[in-house]
């Protein structure tokens, strides 16, 4: 067995018994020892990948990309994408809202060919954890996501942001 799986099997089985604060801060002290070069970015994964919590997934995600190489050497951002196409993350909508968050151009390129794996839910908690005032890149991700989606009402209506004008939708159809 992998020593991946092995945390993630740990950290399945402390889920259920502890809260989500206390996963939190549990989160919190390993991102700082993670910045401070005392832990492997990948004691971050378990969070990233076993938690259902949207607001510790997403703390994990960015906290995980932030402390790899970039994009270009393949690092971190590729690894997290790969996370949502290969449904490795309980909560993949979390995951996936928090690379959208990130306003990476070329995260968002990696993205959009994810758009349609994700469920109707995925897709309404990948919007939800932007919080009401996106960034223009992520707004701009939504609202042609949205657009991609528009024969579907469910869907749609799941990436929906209240901060996409309607008028953005009327004048990608025209």
């Amino acid at each position: 067995m992998s020593p991946m799986t092995s945390a993630l099997i740990s950290y399945w089985h402390r889920l259920p018994a502890e809260s989500p604060v206390a996963r939190r801060k549990t989160l919190d002290a390993i991102r700082e020892r993670v910045r401070a070069g005392l832990e492997p970015r990948s004691a971050l994964v378990p969070f990233a990948l076993g938690d259902v919590d949207d607001g510790i997934v997403v703390a994990a995600t960015q906290a995980y990309v932030a402390a790899g190489p970039a994009l270009a050497d393949g690092g971190a951002p590729g690894e997290a994408t790969e996370w949502v196409r290969r449904g490795l993350a309980l909560n993949r909508g979390a995951v996936f809202g928090a690379l959208i968050a990130l306003e990476d151009e070329r995260i968002l390129e990696r993205l959009a060919g994810l758009r349609l794996v994700l469920s109707a839910a995925e897709a309404g908690t990948a919007r939800d954890v932007l919080g009401p005032r996106p960034g223009p890149l992520s707004l701009a991700f939504l609202a042609d996501w949205a657009d991609l989606v528009a024969s579907d009402p469910a869907l749609h209506a799941a990436i929906a942001h209240p901060a996409i004008p309607a008028a953005t939708h009327r004048a990608r159809a025209a």
